[in-house]
C-alpha cells in the first residue's frame, strides 16, 4: 500500500507540474488552472446482492487493496466548485457462499473515467464530490472452493462471463486529506447473454487525497528529516 501511494504521489507531482500554466499563459490564473490529484482510494470494501431467477444467494463482503489507483483531472472554474474527470483502475467483485461447503470468488479489473463535481469549503479542508463513471472490464478471475480448498481457477482477458462495461454513480468526501467514497453499480456484474444471474455491487473506498498541498507537506517533512539527520 505504501508503495502504491508513493508511486501515485510521484505521478501527481510530475503531472501537476506539467499541467499548471505559467503566469503569462492565463491572466486570471486562480480561476482557470487545471490540477491533478489522487483518484481512486486504495482500500475498497465491496458488498453485493445476487439472484438467479427467483433464487437469492448469500454473498460475503469482499475487501481489496491491490490494485486500485487513479488520477483526477480538476478544472478550477470557480473557487469552491470544481468539475473533474480522470482515469481509474479498480479491482471489484463478489464472494458467493452457495452452502457450507461451496464458495465462489469472482472479480474484474476495470479501467475507466469518472465525471463529477467537487465542492470545497473555503479553507479547502473539506471536500464533497458526486458524479458517475463508466469503466471497461479487461480481466476476469473466478476461483471455486470446496470446503475451503481451491479446486478450480479461471483467469481471462475480456471474458464473456462478466459484463464488458460497468457504470456506477458515486458520492464521497475528503476531510484533512482522508477520503471516503461510496459507489453504486448500475450494471449487472454478469454478462446477461450468458447467464440469468444478476449481481449488483456497492463499494466503500477509503484512502488519502493526494494533491499539491499533500505533496508539498511530504517534501517539507523529508527536507526537515534530512536536516536533522545531517
Amino acid at each position: 500500500m505504501k508503495k502504491v501511494f508513493g508511486l501515485l504521489s510521484c505521478l501527481v507531482i510530475a503531472l501537476n507540474s506539467w499541467a499548471q500554466p505559467t503566469s503569462n499563459d492565463i491572466p486570471n490564473y486562480e480561476t482557470k488552472k487545471v490540477t491533478l490529484t489522487s483518484g481512486v482510494e486504495g482500500s475498497i470494501l465491496q458488498f453485493a446482492s445476487l439472484t438467479s431467477g427467483t433464487v437469492g444467494y448469500k454473498t460475503i463482503p469482499r475487501y481489496t487493496y491491490f490494485f486500485n489507483v487513479g488520477v483526477d483531472i480538476n478544472f478550477h472554474l470557480q473557487k469552491n466548485i470544481v468539475p473533474f474527470t480522470g482515469f481509474q483502475i479498480k479491482n471489484i467483485g463478489l464472494i458467493t457462499q452457495i452452502n457450507d461447503s461451496i464458495k465462489y470468488k469472482e472479480r474484474v479489473y476495470t479501467i475507466g473515467a469518472p465525471l463529477g463535481i467537487k465542492f470545497f469549503s473555503n479553507n479547502k479542508n473539506f471536500m464533497f464530490k458526486v458524479g458517475g463513471d463508466v469503466a471497461l472490464a479487461f480481466n476476469y478471475k473466478l476461483k471455486y472452493f470446496l470446503n475451503n480448498d481451491k479446486l478450480y481457477k479461471k483467469n481471462e482477458f475480456f471474458s464473456n462471463s462478466a459484463s464488458l462495461m460497468f457504470a456506477s454513480v458515486f458520492a464521497g468526501f475528503s476531510y484533512s486529506g482522508f477520503t471516503l467514497t461510496g459507489n453504486y453499480y448500475l450494471t449487472n456484474f454478469y454478462n446477461p447473454s450468458v447467464t440469468n444471474s444478476v449481481a449488483r455491487l456497492i463499494t466503500l473506498s477509503l484512502g488519502i487525497h493526494i494533491d499539491e498541498s499533500f505533496t508539498k507537506k511530504i517534501r517539507r517533512e523529508d527536507s526537515e528529516h534530512k536536516t536533522v539527520t545531517k
